[in-house]
């Protein structure tokens, strides 16, 4: 028998039953953050003031054969070029937490909305090294716009950085969720067969191709009709990061409101345009 039906006729049933609300906030769904970990970040340490730092660029010395009886040709090992990254993002994410609210509420408000309020820097400094990708390498990139990500695609990108003598190490793939689809497609790597000795559950895809991880994030920057990823090395992009996630609670009791306020600058240059090359993805 229904609770209505215990309830004597013509007596208002809605108000013997109380609404509860769970302790446990569905919180925003997020993308994933991924292209801050894998740049550079060495030069933030020597930027304590100032709003830019200059990074001086080296020449390639060419050895030349020893002729007896003649001077050698002096090399000069720098340039006067260099390359300036500026400190110039800064971004803010206030929000307002009412007293009343935070009195009678059973959910930690407070907490909530700091995870919020830095989630929203975060994300925004991620995307403003996704902006960077369409400028990676002289050549172009690879793929086609609105087009699945092949094999040929990824081992043209692979010789292309092989071309200019970047190192294997600290390479990355960043894609979006429609390229992971595209791999599962390519049987090399999903099947067990292929690699001897690597497990791979049933479904899933390896976490990294031609010696680099797949990272996947829906932060990228739109093309027309797919996103623009990225095979990159560390040293493609950098990072400094001169004020991070910086949280100000500032009570209002005339207001009868608290504003948290997160704040962060930084900025963001490509590093070297040759240690890098931009990926066209098939989906948005």
């Amino acid at each position: 028998m229904g609770l209505s039906a215990r309830i004597p006729e013509g007596l208002d049933d809605n108000a013997f039953i109380p609404k509860m609300y769970s302790m446990n906030v569905l919180k925003a769904v997020k993308h994933k953050l991924v292209v801050v970990p894998i740049v550079n970040h060495a030069y933030e340490a020597e930027l304590v003031r100032g709003d830019a730092i200059n990074i001086p660029v080296t020449n390639v010395v060419t050895a030349t054969e020893v002729t007896i009886g003649t001077e050698g040709t002096i090399k000069d090992p720098f340039t006067e070029d260099e390359v300036t990254l500026t400190v110039n993002k800064y971004y803010e994410a206030p929000v307002v937490v009412d007293y009343m609210s935070r009195r009678q509420s059973q959910v930690d408000l407070v907490g909530n909305a700091v995870e919020e309020s830095a989630y929203a820097i975060s994300k925004i400094m991620d995307y403003t090294l996704c902006e960077l990708f369409d400028a990676l390498s002289d050549g172009g990139g690879y793929g086609t716009d609105g087009s699945a990500v092949t094999d040929d695609v990824l081992i043209d990108a692979v010789e292309e950085l092989d071309s200019a003598d970047v190192p294997e190490e600290n390479r990355s793939w960043v894609f979006d969720p429609s390229v992971k689809a595209d791999l599962l497609t390519i049987d090399k790597f999903v099947r067990m067969d292929y690699f001897a000795g690597d497990t791979i559950p049933t479904g899933a895809f390896r976490k990294d191709v031609y010696g680099a991880p797949v990272l996947i994030t829906n932060n990228l920057v739109a093309s027309t009709t797919g996103n623009i990823g990225a095979y990159l090395h560390k040293d493609a992009l950098a990072i400094v990061i001169q004020e991070n996630l910086t949280v100000d609670r500032v009570e209002q009791p005339l207001k009868h409101q608290l504003t948290i306020n997160t704040t962060a600058l930084w900025g963001v240059i490509e590093l070297r345009d040759t240690f890098g090359c931009e990926i066209l993805t098939r989906l948005k």
